[in-house]
């Protein structure tokens, strides 16, 4: 490809050869484990569990507040999304309860949110 270069002061055009520099295509290391739409939304139901176990029972939020921080904050979704991730992960939710993990661990199980 060749591009021209306008010199103004002297008027002159002079041509000169560029290389197009591509940079090499490359997919970002994600989880190997979703390969459809309803494991996708399997994830994100889990995570909105664990978000839910983490405001409600380290930071102990109410109810009320805990909804508004995940469809607003967190998720952007409605709150009967979440209710509905609530009921369809309800086993891991008791697990949850049941193991009481620290921030520390669902820091190492959903590296993507902030667990402090």
């Amino acid at each position: 490809m060749k591009q021209l270069i306008f010199n103004f002061d002297l008027g002159e055009v002079a041509q000169h050869e560029t290389k197009i520099r591509r940079r090499a295509f490359t997919l970002p290391s994600g989880d190997a484990t979703i390969t459809t739409p309803q494991d996708r939304l399997a994830k994100r139901n889990r995570t909105i569990v664990a978000r839910y176990y983490y405001w409600t029972e380290i930071k102990r939020r109410r109810f009320d507040d805990v909804m508004k921080i995940l469809s607003d904050y967190d998720f952007f979704v409605g709150d009967r999304t979440i209710q509905n991730a609530l009921v369809d992960q309800d086993e891991l939710l008791h697990s949850l309860l049941e193991q009481r993990p620290a921030a520390k661990k669902l820091a190492k199980l959903f590296p993507c949110f902030e667990w402090h």
